[in-house]
């Protein structure tokens, strides 16, 4: 095969460091050369498979343990992987578009302002990626209620009424790989896999979910998918403790009113799939 890496610059100067920067040779141009090719490996393992274990990723690519440890750090640092319950996952910076986030936030901003006043609880605007929820806006019913699901962050979907939505209207395959994995009991109330499916079900037929302390003890959960294009792009919910919750099904009904607000205030040509993933 023909080599195919350039030899001189744009104006004609050789480059400095030859073979051994692009791979070939001894040197630290070489030693860069081939760390960045197994980060490079790692990552694209990580995005094709969509969640695995460390020690799965030494077992494919032949890697010691230590080694995998030491680019998944830099992999995690950088915004590039994720680890949620002993899973490697990719980033929303890799599964996301860059463009979708912030137009459906500005879309949503008025919706969760608004749930927020009515009801005096955080309402929450997320959507899924792969096997993971990733909260895109929250609307926090005062300034110290720090509820663990912030701007940013990333969780698994099978706990809370945010991501619950999401997972029930989620591909078949991403709900078999989720409950094919070990899932983490965040508290005594989270759901066992046996019970995850049936409740998906009754979260398609009546429309919502409800959580009760799955994730933070003494926290209720109330969630809704956002349909657009015939598909849910996103979840809205409303979180606070149960004296907040008032009467369920009036919460339910300004939650459902809200998503499909929201769904009409989006561009009837948007294209889904560059605002929110829709991977099987």
């Amino acid at each position: 095969m023909s080599d195919l890496r350039p030899q001189a610059d744009p104006n004609g100067r050789p480059i400095s460091g030859g073979a051994a920067a692009s791979g070939g040779g001894g040197g630290t141009g070489g030693a860069a050369y081939k760390s960045l090719h197994r980060g490079l490996e790692i990552l694209q393992l990580i995005q094709g498979r969509g969640r695995l274990k460390i020690s799965e990723i030494s077992s494919e690519l032949g890697m010691p343990l230590s080694t995998v440890y030491r680019y998944v750090t830099v992999l995690r640092d950088a915004g590039f992987a994720i680890e949620i319950d002993g899973y490697l996952m990719p980033s929303s910076r890799l599964a996301e578009s860059d463009d979708a986030s912030p137009h459906l936030v500005r879309y949503a901003a008025p919706v969760l302002r608004r749930l927020r006043e009515l009801t005096g609880m955080t309402a929450i605007l997320a959507v899924r990626v792969h096997i993971t929820a990733v909260c895109l806006e929250v609307s926090y019913a005062h300034p110290q209620h720090r509820i663990p699901f912030g701007r940013g962050k990333v969780r698994s979907l099978y706990a809370g009424a945010t991501a619950l939505p999401l997972l029930a209207y989620a591909p078949k395959k991403v709900v078999r790989e989720l409950l094919s994995g070990g899932l983490r009991a965040y508290t005594t109330a989270t759901m066992s896999p046996e019970m995850i499916e049936p409740y998906l079900r009754q979260v398609r037929a009546e429309g919502h979910a409800v959580s009760y302390g799955q994730i933070t003890p003494g926290m209720v959960g109330i969630g809704v998918p956002v349909f657009a294009g015939g598909r849910v792009l996103c979840s809205l919910s409303l979180v606070g403790d149960e004296r907040q919750t008032g009467v369920l099904d009036e919460r339910v009904a300004l939650l459902k009113q809200g998503a499909a607000e929201l769904a009409a205030k989006l561009p009837s040509n948007v294209d889904l799939e560059v605002w929110s993933d829709q991977s099987a």
